[in-house]
């Protein structure tokens, strides 16, 4: 575990030289979130608009549209690193034929794994805080603080719950070369499910019961919480617990499988082709 560390370092100044070679594509980022950020604020007037308000409020917990779609949209940002950042990782190493110099070092296979997007999530950070920025200092948004420390509590366990999905995506991608088919439905049941963009509240009563079983479901509940509704850490203990669960069931399970494709890919020689 002690080595943990210097791995993710190693990744985050490699990855970070790669990009910033890159120097435009910052600049076309910065602008993408913009316009993603204006759009859904015109997208929340008309919804607002076509809609009653009073029961749109209610759907939403008392907040606006708006607010509530970008604190979605800034915990989608880590379900997508999630579900893709390891298994994109894995594909480019094997492209490049770096790959099996990696899986002879010393550095564990879980390391390797984990450490391997930490750039992506550091970025998606980024990405997450100037939607707020956005939102707060362009559109208006009014955050009510409670729970700092429980607002990152459940973006960590969020995003170590996903990541187990995650790691399994990878090792689907070394052991079968091609992406995992389960990644575009797992993000469509988030984005229906998650409390994302449309609220639990406004789904039919025979499936609404479905958000309980999906982790981004908890994770914008105390995000929202802590951002906008000033709920202390104590209130965001159930949803940031049913985090907690996710996460010591997934990730072991995502370790697990990508062990196995590794020691399957070895046996059969066919680690580095892609």
């Amino acid at each position: 575990m002690r080595n943990f560390p210097r791995t993710v370092w190693a990744f985050l100044l490699r990855d970070f030289q790669t990009e910033t070679s890159y120097r435009l594509a910052f600049l076309l980022s910065a602008i993408g979130l913009f316009v993603s950020a204006t759009v859904w604020y015109f997208m929340a007037r008309f919804i607002t608009g076509a809609s009653d308000p009073a029961r749109l409020a209610s759907q939403t917990g008392g907040l606006d549209y708006y607010s509530f779609a970008l604190v979605g949209l800034m915990v989608n940002r880590f379900l997508d690193v999630s579900l893709h950042s390891f298994s994109s990782s894995i594909r480019s190493e094997q492209a490049t034929g770096t790959l099996e110099a990696m899986l002879v070092t010393p550095a564990k296979l879980g390391h390797l794994v984990l450490a391997s997007s930490a750039y992506s999530y550091g970025y998606a950070g980024l990405q997450a805080a100037a939607y707020l920025v956005f939102g707060v200092l362009v559109f208006g948004v009014r955050l009510e603080l409670g729970s700092l420390v429980g607002a990152v509590l459940a973006v960590v366990l969020t995003s170590l719950a996903l990541s187990g999905i995650g790691v399994l995506s990878a090792g689907f991608v070394l052991y079968f070369k091609r992406g995992n088919p389960l990644d575009f439905v797992i993000t469509s049941l988030s984005l229906l499910f998650g409390n994302v963009i449309i609220p639990q509240q406004a789904l039919p009563a025979q499936i609404s019961w479905i958000s309980k079983l999906v982790p981004v479901y908890y994770a914008n509940n105390a995000v929202r919480g802590a951002l906008l509704q000033g709920r202390d850490l104590a209130t965001l203990a159930p949803d940031l617990l049913a985090l907690l669960v996710f996460s010591a069931v997934l990730v072991p399970l995502g370790l697990f499988g990508a062990r196995i494709a590794v020691r399957r890919a070895k046996q059969e020689g066919s680690l580095i082709q892609y």
